[in-house]
């Protein structure tokens, strides 16, 4: 790339392209652009920023190629904006006519895009550049010493302001992500916490985000919890440690099954092993695992981390992942064991939990005989999502167990874990899916939203096993009706087919379309030369400048005058200073003050001045010529000739 735009300094020809020709060169620049942004964004989320703006360069290099190798070398304004072309041509001093050189804002997005490597050598290397191109361009009236020594001074506040930026970046950075997540994402993306009503509401979409292979039904858990408080389960003292990988995407739980004889793990993951699918949402979030997980394989994401209550979170991963979980239910390494929160009971439930324990005869019963006389007890209980708010006096699972006798599996799961404790067995609250769902079209189990569920987890006889309460009724209850099944679940298998060629496809996912570029713009320029006549210069390649407002101001014509008379106007030295050194306001009767300020307004004012003003500057201009006939005697003597 750099060389083709080097090229054009040697090449003898140009382009003859007009302002139409550029108009379709930005709006594929900006199409290609759109593109890439959507194709960044969806594969690396937020994070594909940082990608796109490595991209940038050769995004906007179709364009700038074409400024180089054009008769113009400008562009105008309009065609970088949609909003100016209805301008364009219209009003003869609107911005849309304004014509600019890309060639520093593309320098700019070239340093900006090097700048994403995290390369030691960056800073230095900026300001090598920028002392390269302040050098050029550097006041002549001042010592290189005291110029250099600036740059010196400049570039040292400038490292240590990048120092301070850098930190500002990387508090920032973590206070936007949490807050974005916080607000816009799911609030506890790691399951820290549940409320009664949580689920509830999960229920009431049939989204379908899991698919299983297992021969039976199963329940997959994402958390467990151990405090209750005011409906709200929560994980005490939890803490997420990191999970070392056997090989690319083997991760274990447990030490033990590996050193056990070889023919019987080979045995137990043959035969207590589920394949499944799951979305990733920003390349992160929590596994779905059969109780009794000891093992994952076949899992793509770059880190996988666990908690002492059973969940297991992994981050870096594509949309969509297939693993194997390989579980054993006597196998419970995954959650730490039981401590005295698994036997807490909230002070403003306990009175009436423990009056029905009693009256169920849970006192010295053994653990099987409590969960039977629990399962007898629920068997009256009914199924429900509709539920009134209780009553002020009463707490919505006071209410449940005493009154209504009806609700959901919050309910239900809630109840029993706490009457557990009751009965002196530990116990938490879990949450997951209940695999239950198969799939004719897919031949596999699917698993939606509404299929969240709750249920409890009791540790007896040395390990935690599964026990819920809810009654089997809801399966059917929630079971999805109508005529419009097959085409929702055909619309979400086509889109789960397209994931899964999306990120499974190969191993390079789909990084072959970015080489779609080359080829599209090789066609482009193609089209673009045949169509267009080729303009052969001269040996000597002319110069194409900006056209400048106020380049014809007849002010220039005493400038012109008064450099031939020897009266130079030094490098970097503005013409208020210039005249005012040469004396030249006592040249002439006329005031050359008066010129200047008209000469200003001219140039740089964007209202510039009117066409009687500009006559009148012209006029007195030619006076000021006609009156001032400079010779130059020596270096050190101007004579005035009077007319």
């Amino acid at each position: 790339m750099a060389l083709l735009l080097e090229m054009a300094r040697w090449l003898k020809w140009r382009w003859v392209l007009s302002d139409k020709d550029f108009n379709r060169v930005t709006d594929l620049t900006s199409l290609s652009i759109f593109i890439a942004t959507i194709y960044v964004f969806n594969r690396e989320s937020i994070q594909g920023l940082i990608t796109l703006i490595n991209w940038l360069p050769m995004l906007f290099f179709l364009l700038i190629v074409a400024l180089q190798y054009s008769t113009k070398g400008t562009i105008k304004l309009s065609s970088l904006f949609w909003s100016l072309r209805h301008y364009e041509g219209k009003v003869p001093h609107h911005k849309a006519n304004l014509r600019i050189n890309l060639s520093y804002p593309y320098m700019m997005v070239c340093l900006l895009s090097a700048s994403t490597s995290n390369a030691s050598w960056f800073f230095a290397g900026m300001c090598v550049l920028a002392a390269w191109g302040l050098w050029t361009v550097r006041p002549q009236r001042y010592p290189p010493a005291i110029f250099g020594a600036l740059l010196i001074v400049a570039g040292t506040f400038a490292y240590l302001g990048q120092l301070g930026l850098s930190n500002l970046q990387t508090h920032l950075e973590e206070l936007v992500v949490n807050w974005f997540e916080e607000i816009w994402m799911n609030k506890d993306p790691y399951r820290q916490r549940t409320a009664i009503g949580d689920i509830g509401r999960l229920k009431q979409s049939s989204l379908i985000i899991l698919r299983v292979d297992t021969p039976y039904p199963i329940l997959l858990r994402e958390a467990s919890y151990n405090i209750y408080f005011k409906t709200t389960w929560r994980a005490k003292n939890v803490n997420f440690t990191g999970v070392t990988s056997n090989n690319e995407a083997t991760w274990s739980f447990s030490s033990d099954k590996l050193n056990a004889n070889q023919d019987k793990w080979q045995r137990v993951t043959r035969n207590q092993s589920v394949e499944i699918s799951a979305y990733l949402r920003k390349g992160k979030g929590m596994l779905a695992l059969p109780h009794g997980t000891y093992q994952v394989s076949a899992l793509p994401v770059l880190s996988v981390q666990r908690n002492n209550f059973g969940a297991v979170k992994v981050e870096k991963g594509p949309g969509l992942i297939r693993y194997t979980a390989h579980f054993d239910s006597q196998n419970t390494k995954l959650d730490t064991l039981p401590t005295s929160y698994d036997l807490s009971i909230p002070s403003r439930e306990k009175n009436y939990l423990i009056e029905l324990s009693n009256n169920l005869k849970f006192p010295n019963q053994t653990p099987q005989q409590v969960l039977s006389l629990l399962t007898t007890f629920f068997k009256d209980f009914q199924y429900t999502l509709n539920l009134a708010a209780p009553p002020k006096n009463i707490t919505p699972l006071e209410k449940f167990l005493h009154f209504s006798r009806a609700g959901h599996c919050e309910y239900f799961a809630t109840a029993t874990v706490l009457l557990l404790r009751a009965a002196g067995i530990p116990s938490r609250y879990a949450t997951g899916y209940a695999v239950q769902e198969f799939s004719d079209l897919e031949d596999i189990y699917v698993v939606r939203q509404r299929h969240a569920h709750a249920w409890a987890l009791a540790y007896i006889d040395g390990h935690w096993q599964e026990f819920d309460t809810t009654p089997a009724a809801w399966i059917s209850l929630e079971e999805m009706v109508g005529w419009w099944k097959p085409i929702y679940d055909l619309w979400y298998w086509i889109t789960y087919e397209f994931y899964k060629w999306r990120w499974h496809n190969s191993d390079n996912s789909n990084d072959w379309l970015i080489w779609l570029i080359f080829p599209l713009s090789l066609i482009f320029l193609m089209r673009l030369y045949s169509r267009k006549k080729v303009a052969r210069f001269p040996n000597k390649q002319p110069a194409y400048t900006l056209a400048v407002v106020g380049a014809d101001s007849a002010f220039y014509q005493i400038v012109q005058r008064l450099n031939a008379a020897g009266l130079i106007v030094q490098p970097g030295e503005t013409l208020t200073t210039w005249l005012q050194r040469i004396q030249a306001a006592q040249m002439s009767e006329i005031d050359i003050q008066t010129l200047l300020n008209l000469h200003q307004r001219y140039r740089f004012d964007p209202i510039g001045i009117t066409v009687p003003e500009q006559a009148r500057l012209t006029a007195l201009v030619k006076i000021w010529l006609q009156n001032n006939k400079l010779r130059k005697i020596s270096d050190d003597i101007i004579i005035k000739v009077e007319r």
